[in-house]
């Protein structure tokens, strides 16, 4: 569930008699924003620039416009604090100026991408940029997007536990940030998403944020672009199991297109680039995928006839509870040689994977 962000208010109404003191205030104006628009795509600029102030004029922005601006942010880079707006009655204009906090993301992407120093009082970047690097020691310059993206999706699967940090309540914020999940290993989904990010942004691998709603809450995820150019929808906090199990490596929300995103999830989907790829869902990728039963007994005949696993996965595209019940998964038994195999199902029907743990 995302964190909302709310601005603290500092709002000034100003009827000003003296020319001195309107020269004054028109000579420090550094830009005119006219609509919602323009300030939001201005305030995301400041905030990938690292910049902690933002003043510009307006006649049209009014305080409850500067109170919404977090929730138009995904705060990867940072937020708004405070404002402070200034109205000139007889100018019939107002002067604003934002205040930002910059997040540890923004200080860790340029001390590795441009070299830059962490500022000293920092601390938590420079911790973050420590993991971020050995992290980024496991990556081979000659793999592709996908392999780079699949190692980190393993890693926070393998690293990050879904909460809070110990002693903490609900609260607390790193819980929601890269730092929470890369440092501490306890994160909610605005973290593990913000962790993904930064480790793609850092590897090469274009990657935004992406807010909706799932299971009938507040919910952030990842929209990614790989080889073929398309976008894919990539929700780790949903791949990676409660309780926390390192062990298991679960795909089935790793490169969805939107039709198969929204059997689960909602979202505003004209905020956002429409996630249309196919040839990068893990599954299909893998050759993993199964039509129907006839597929899916086909694919489990192999397996058996090259390895003895302790688990495997697939994902079915004609998922029923009926038609993979125990009584029509027997077959397993002779493919196997196993004495008991359980069956956990992941993931909205059709579309629906298939885990089975075997016991020999």
């Amino acid at each position: 569930m995302k964190k909302g962000l709310a601005a603290a208010v500092i709002a000034v109404a100003l009827l000003l008699n003296g020319c001195g003191m309107v020269q004054e205030i028109l000579a420090s104006e550094e830009m005119v924003i006219r609509t919602t628009e323009e300030l939001q795509q201005e305030v995301e600029r400041a905030l990938k620039e690292g910049r902690q102030e933002i003043t510009f004029a307006t006649e049209t922005i009014t305080q409850e416009d500067l109170s919404a601006l977090n929730q138009e942010h995904d705060g990867f880079y940072g937020s708004v604090t405070q404002y402070e707006m200034k109205t000139v009655r007889m100018l019939g204009r107002s002067y604003v100026t934002l205040s930002c906090d910059i997040s540890d993301n923004y200080y860790v992407e340029e001390a590795i991408l441009s070299g830059s120093d962490i500022p000293e009082e920092r601390t938590e970047a420079a911790e973050l940029k420590e993991v971020c690097e050995e992290i980024l020691s496991d990556m081979d310059a000659e793999d592709s997007s996908y392999k780079k993206e699949k190692k980190i999706h393993d890693y926070l699967v393998e690293h990050v536990a879904y909460g809070y940090p110990e002693g903490v309540d609900s609260e607390d914020s790193t819980a929601y940030n890269a730092y929470g999940a890369l440092v501490k290993g306890k994160a909610v989904c605005n973290g593990y998403a913000q962790a993904m990010k930064l480790l793609c942004d850092l590897s090469g691998v274009e990657c935004e944020m992406i807010s909706g709603r799932a299971d009938g809450e507040n919910h952030a995820w990842n929209l990614i672009r790989l080889d073929d150019d398309a976008w894919y929808h990539v929700d780790v906090t949903w791949d990676d199991p409660e309780p926390d199990d390192p062990e298991r490596l679960l795909y089935s929300y790793f490169n969805l297109n939107d039709e198969e995103m929204a059997l689960s999830h909602v979202w505003n989907a004209e905020d956002f680039v429409p996630a249309e790829g196919t040839r990068y869902q893990y599954y299909r990728k893998n050759d993993l995928y199964c039509e129907d039963m006839d597929d899916f007994r086909e694919k489990c005949e192999d397996i058996f006839a090259k390895d003895s696993p302790e688990s495997f996965q697939v994902q079915v595209g004609d998922y029923e509870e009926s038609r993979y019940s125990e009584e029509h998964l027997q077959f397993l038994f002779e493919y196997s040689g196993a004495r008991y195999c359980h069956l956990q199902t992941i993931g909205e029907a059709p579309y629906t994977t298939l885990y089975f743990t075997l016991d020999y």
